[in-house]
Parts: structure tokens; C-alpha cells; sequence
């Protein structure tokens, strides 16, 4: 039995004829009727599904967006060295672009969700496996366009090399005015209609299209000269974004391996972690790490390739003081990257700094609501009641330069109070809150005047 390799790679045994592809392929470039409806339709799902952060909504976007015809359309034109059809295929590509950044553009000015999700952010650093799927979806989808039926190859080639997301990024940096989001985008849609029009090219070769004129030794050499110049040119700053990527990659792998075999112990576990301009920063809970223990950490940093430059910081915190809640604050201070505000101090020091403040402000609205409710049915002339904790610092020489607080209560009246009212009202809040030092004022309503006493009959 001859066994001929050749056929196992054969792309022309079951190809349509030739006057079917280019009909085909011209039917699916098209810009009228029924594609410039889908077309519309294609932008407005990738542009929901972008803004509301769903695979799933996207991935829909991807299988009906028509965008590839274009592209094919032009790989087939420049292989059969067909000018016109080039020209028509540019045009009908370009109209497709430029409708769908303004209507995405659009949209996204108008949506009230103005958030950066995780799919927009997924669809502005491209790199070299870009590239690679773009020129196997293309060659793929040539193939699937060529053949006598039509296989389900479009639709798979239609989500790997997703035209229509990386417009829709395009059109929400437009409309947010971020040149990242342009940029970014519009390399990724570049890149994939590159490198889909050039494997489209590629596989058109192979299966000797006729040419629609006669053409030269010469400008066909010129045409493979442009063609990999173009994808030299095009590659390289992928090539240079997956170096960072992988890069990027090994060394979170390497920070979390080093916290793993070298911080966390029994006694001790790290809650969550941030690394950025040569800084790692871990946020610790359990038995506090001595400052020789920190710096032996730091020296056993030198063991792990992508983290030898790299500084360390401690934050630390007693699992004995800090409860779940506290816990839960810190990651998600972490994520949200407060803790750069605050120079590092851990957050045993962070709580014990802001949470007095919050229970005194609680504090100072249940006063507030008591003085309100219960302040004008004691004493009619009582129209409104407000108060707040104030710093108080000292005046006795003993104490000078110490600070206190006290509660600030201002009193809005409809006539002067009485003496005899207006101490009532003082031991009522100082019996309201016996801990906190006291001092009342009153207005009389409906004046601008608020000093001391001026709702006070004073005898």
C-alpha cells in the first residue's frame, strides 16, 4: 500500500471552484442589507458586554460580527492581484471600522457605567500569541471559506481572533477620552486584520487562484518585500509586550512561592500582597515578625531570580486584635491600594486611628436625633437642635498643650430661654453623654447673630 503525504495537507481536493469562492468571499465583504444590520447589532452586543463585564455577551459579539469578510475579502484581492477589488474591500473594511468607533463611542458616553471592567483591560496589551492566533484563525477561516460546504470553522475562527471587542475598547477610550484605550485597542484590531488578511493571502496562493491580470516576476517580489516588512514591523512591539507579560507572570509566581515557603508558617499568614515599582508589599496577621526576622526574609529574597532587586515591607498586625472584619478591610484596602496613602503603618495603627473617629460621629447623631425628639416637647420654645464633637485644648498651665473633646450643642429658639431653662438643658446633655465635656449655644430663630447667650433672658 503507497501512502503519498502530500494528501494529507491537499486543500485543493474538496475547494469550491473559483468563481464560487471569489463570489463568495465578495457576498461576504459586503456592507448592505442584512450585514449592515448585523453589523449594528454585532456593535452593540460587543459594547453591553464590554461594559457589563460578560464573556459570554462578547463571545456572542465575536460569532455574528461580519468584520472577517472584509479581511479576506482583501487577502484575496491582493493575491489575485485584483486592484479594483482591493480598493472595494479597503473601503467597505474602513466604513466598518469607522462605524463601529463612533457608535461604540456613542455608546459608551452615554451608558452610565463609565468603569474600566476586566474584558476592556483584557483587549489593550496585545502581544506575540496574538499574532499567532490571528495568523492560524485566518488561515483557518481562508480554508473554511474555500471549501464546497461550508464547515463550522467561521464561527470558531470568529471568537479566537475577536475583531469586533477590540473596536468597541477603541470607541470607549474615545468616549473616555484615554489614549491607552485607543492605542491599545486599535494595535490589537491591527494586528488580527493584518495577519488574518496575510495567512488569507497565504492560503489563496496555495490554492493558485488565477490572477485577475497578467503580473511581473518583479511586482510580485515587491508584494512579498511590503508584505513582510509590514509584518516585521507589526510583530515586534508584541513580541516586546509578551516579554513583559511573561515576565510579569514569573515573578508573581515567584512572590507567591517565596510567601509561602518563607513567610507563612503556623503562626503566621499572609492575607494578601502588592508589588509595584520594586516594592513588595505583604500584609501579615499573627505573631509579629522581629526586624531581624524581616531582614532575614529580605536576604532569602536573593534566591528567587525576578526578586533580587526588589525592596520588602512588612505590614503586620496581632490575630489576637484584628478580627474577620478587620481582615476582610485589609485585602480589600490592598486591592483598592489605600495603603500607600497612609505610609505603610499597619493596621492595628490604622484602626486605632479612625475607628474612635467613627464611633464619635455615630455618637454625635444619636445626640443629635435624642436633642430633636425629645429637646422642643421639654421646652416648646426649642425649634432645632444641632451638635458635634469638637477638639478642645487646654488653657490651664498644668495641662497646656493637651487636647480634649467636647460636644458643641447649638440651639435654635423661637423666644428666649430662661436662665433656669438654659441649665436644665446643659445637665440634660451632660447626662446624655456623662463622659464628654459639654457647651451650649442659642440662636434666636430667624436672626443672623449667633453668639453666646443671645437666646438666653439674661437677668
Amino acid at each position: 500500500m503507497n501512502f503519498n503525504f502530500s494528501q494529507l495537507l491537499d486543500l485543493k481536493g474538496d475547494s469550491a471552484p473559483f468563481s464560487e469562492i471569489r463570489q463568495r468571499i465578495a457576498s461576504d465583504a459586503s456592507v448592505k442589507g442584512a450585514n449592515l444590520v448585523i453589523l449594528i447589532t454585532a456593535i452593540l452586543i460587543a459594547s453591553v458586554g464590554l461594559n457589563m463585564n460578560s464573556t459570554a455577551v462578547i463571545i456572542g459579539a465575536m460569532l455574528i460580527s461580519p468584520l472577517m469578510g472584509g479581511l479576506v475579502a482583501t487577502g484575496y484581492g491582493m493575491a489575485t492581484y485584483d486592484m479594483q477589488f482591493i480598493k472595494d474591500s479597503m473601503v467597505k473594511l474602513g466604513f466598518q471600522v469607522s462605524f463601529a468607533l463612533i457608535t461604540s463611542a456613542i455608546y459608551f458616553s452615554l451608558s452610565p457605567i463609565s468603569d474600566s471592567s476586566s474584558e476592556l483591560l483584557a483587549r489593550t496589551s496585545p502581544t506575540i500569541w496574538d499574532v499567532i492566533i490571528a495568523l492560524a484563525g485566518g488561515i483557518a477561516g481562508a480554508i473554511g471559506n474555500t471549501r464546497k460546504e461550508k464547515t463550522n470553522v467561521i464561527p470558531g475562527v470568529a471568537i479566537a481572533t475577536a475583531l469586533m471587542p477590540p473596536l468597541c475598547t477603541a470607541g470607549y477610550g474615545i468616549a473616555t477620552h484615554s489614549s491607552t484605550f485607543v492605542l491599545g485597542a486599535l494595535y490589537l484590531f491591527f494586528i488580527n486584520a493584518f495577519f488574518i488578511t496575510l495567512s488569507a493571502f497565504l492560503v489563496f496562493k496555495v490554492l493558485r487562484v488565477p490572477a485577475s491580470t497578467t503580473v511581473n516576476e518583479s511586482h510580485m517580489q515587491y508584494q512579498r518585500t511590503i508584505l513582510l516588512i509590514a509584518g516585521i514591523v507589526i510583530t515586534i512591539p508584541s513580541i516586546y509586550m509578551a516579554y513583559l507579560t511573561v515576565n510579569d507572570n514569573i515573578r508573581d509566581t515567584q512572590i507567591k512561592t517565596f510567601i509561602a515557603k518563607e513567610v507563612a508558617s503556623e503562626k503566621v499568614s499572609a492575607v494578601s500582597y502588592a508589588f509595584k515599582d520594586g516594592l513588595l508589599t505583604v500584609d501579615l496577621i499573627g505573631t509579629p515578625l522581629t526586624e531581624d526576622q524581616v531582614a532575614e526574609l529580605q536576604a532569602s529574597m536573593q534566591s528567587y531570580s525576578k526578586l533580587t532587586d526588589a525592596k520588602l515591607h512588612i505590614v503586620q498586625g496581632n490575630v489576637n486584635t484584628i478580627g474577620q472584619k478587620e481582615i476582610q478591610q485589609i485585602i480589600t484596602n490592598r486591592i483598592e491600594g489605600l495603603v500607600a496613602n497612609d505610609k505603610g503603618k499597619s493596621y492595628k495603627e490604622l484602626a486605632s486611628l479612625y475607628y474612635p473617629a467613627y464611633q464619635t460621629q455615630q455618637s454625635d447623631e444619636q445626640i443629635t436625633v435624642a436633642m430633636n425628639a425629645q429637646l422642643p416637647a421639654l421646652f416648646p420654645q426649642i425649634v432645632a437642635a444641632q451638635g458635634s464633637t469638637m477638639p478642645a485644648h487646654s488653657t490651664d498651665a498644668s495641662t497646656s498643650g493637651s487636647q480634649s473633646q467636647q460636644f458643641l450643642a447649638k440651639l435654635t429658639v423661637s423666644a428666649p430661654l430662661s436662665p433656669t431653662d438654659a441649665a436644665k438643658i446643659q445637665q440634660w446633655l451632660k447626662n446624655t453623654r456623662p463622659t464628654a465635656l459639654f457647651r451650649s449655644s442659642y440662636k434666636m430663630q430667624g436672626q443672623d447673630s449667633s453668639f453666646y447667650g443671645n437666646g438666653i433672658a439674661w437677668e
